[in-house]
């Protein structure tokens, strides 16, 4: 997996651009932990991860990790809302399933086809 990052001023979004393999769960821990990291260093809590170029390799057990917070996240960012909108060239089963696992979970998070709809999303907060 490779990504590539930039911060949208005028929506305060960080938008990460992910290519190549992501193979779950291991890569979305890494994603998480960037998530993590930024948000510490920058104290950023919108988040965009645009999937629309990655190739997607996972299991139906490996959705169930998702929503798992890595085992180094802080207190501060535990207790400071965000919200992440993933971005998908197109939704199956899997990507909705992922996100009402997340959700249960506690996640802010939304799936979505379309970045202008995802960033609409943002704006309802």
């Amino acid at each position: 997996m490779d990504y590539t990052t930039e911060f949208d001023g005028v929506n305060e979004i960080c938008i990460i651009r992910v290519k190549g393999k992501l193979r779950r769960p291991d890569d979305s821990l890494t994603l998480q932990k960037f998530v993590r990291n930024y948000h510490n260093e920058k104290g950023c809590c919108r988040f965009l991860i645009d999937m629309r170029q990655a190739k997607i390799i996972s299991g139906t057990t490996d959705t169930f990790l998702i929503g798992t917070v890595p085992v180094d996240t802080d207190l501060k960012m535990k207790n400071t809302p965000h919200k992440v909108a993933l971005v998908y060239s197109s939704t199956n089963v899997d990507e909705i399933f992922l996100e009402n696992v997340a959700v249960n979970k506690g996640y802010n998070i939304k799936v979505f086809t379309k970045i202008d709809k995802a960033i609409e999303w943002f704006k309802t907060d």
